[in-house]
C-alpha cells in the first residue's frame, strides 16, 4: 500500500476519493461535492489517499489552522471493499505524520459523534471511540460540540476529541474557543463569532481550564 497527497493533476484520484465519500459519510455531515473538489487547490488542506495497486482505497482529509495552532481531521473513510484490515489505522498514522511535518508540534482535532447512553459496543459511534483511543486521543470533556449546519436533529450530538498535548491534562477554555473558532471561520467557512460557539462554550465559562479525558 501507498500514500500520497493529492495535487493538481490528480483529478482521477480525486474522483475516486468523492466515490467513497458519497457513500461511507454520513449524508448530514457532507459537504457539496464541488466544495470537497475545491480541496484540491486549497493550500490550508491536505487530501492523503491511500492506494492499493493504484486504486484509491480509503483517504484523510485535514485541515491546517493559519497560524499552524493545530489541525483538523475534517474526514477519514475507508472503502466498503477494503476495511476490517488495518487501513483506517494506517492512512489515520500516514496523516498524522503528515500534520507533524506541515505544523510540528500542533495538536489533531476530531469532530467525533457522541454515543448514546445506552448503545452496545457494537455501535458504530462507539466502534469509532475505541479506533481513536488507540491513538492516545481524549475529549474535551464537558463540551456537546455542534456543526454549524444541517437541520435541528439532523446532525447528531458530537465531541470534540484532541490527538497530541500529550504532557497536559487540562486545556485553558480560551484556547478552546480559539479552536471553535478557528474551525468555524477556516473550515465551514462562518463567522468566528457565531452564536453556536456561545452556546456550546457557555457551560464551560466558570472553568479556567478544561480536563481531557481518556476514551
Amino acid at each position: 500500500m501507498e500514500f500520497a497527497v493529492l495535487g493538481r493533476g490528480d483529478e482521477d484520484r480525486l474522483e475516486q476519493l468523492i466515490a467513497i465519500y458519497r457513500v461511507s459519510i454520513a449524508r448530514a455531515e457532507q459537504k457539496p461535492e464541488w466544495m470537497v473538489r475545491a480541496m484540491l487547490g486549497d493550500t490550508s488542506r491536505r487530501l492523503l489517499v491511500a492506494l492499493d495497486d493504484g486504486r484509491v482505497v480509503a483517504f484523510a482529509v485535514s485541515y491546517f489552522a493559519p497560524d499552524a495552532s493545530f489541525w483538523l481531521l475534517e474526514y477519514l473513510a475507508v472503502d466498503s471493499n477494503a476495511r476490517s484490515g488495518g487501513v483506517g489505522g494506517r492512512i489515520y498514522d500516514a496523516a498524522r505524520a503528515l500534520a507533524a511535518e506541515a505544523a510540528p508540534g500542533a495538536p489533531g482535532l476530531l469532530e467525533v459523534d457522541a454515543p448514546r447512553a445506552d448503545a452496545p459496543e457494537t455501535d458504530e459511534a462507539r466502534r469509532r471511540l475505541r479506533f481513536y483511543r488507540r491513538f492516545g486521543c481524549r475529549k474535551v470533556e464537558g463540551l456537546t460540540y455542534v456543526l454549524p449546519f444541517g437541520q435541528p436533529g439532523e446532525v447528531p450530538p458530537m465531541w470534540l476529541l484532541v490527538d497530541g498535548l500529550e504532557e497536559r491534562d487540562t486545556v485553558s477554555t480560551d484556547r478552546v474557543a480559539d479552536w471553535l473558532r478557528g474551525i468555524y471561520a477556516g473550515v465551514y467557512a462562518q463567522s468566528a463569532e457565531h452564536s453556536l460557539i456561545g452556546a456550546m462554550m457557555k457551560p464551560l465559562k466558570g472553568d479556567s481550564a478544561v480536563p481531557l479525558t481518556a476514551l
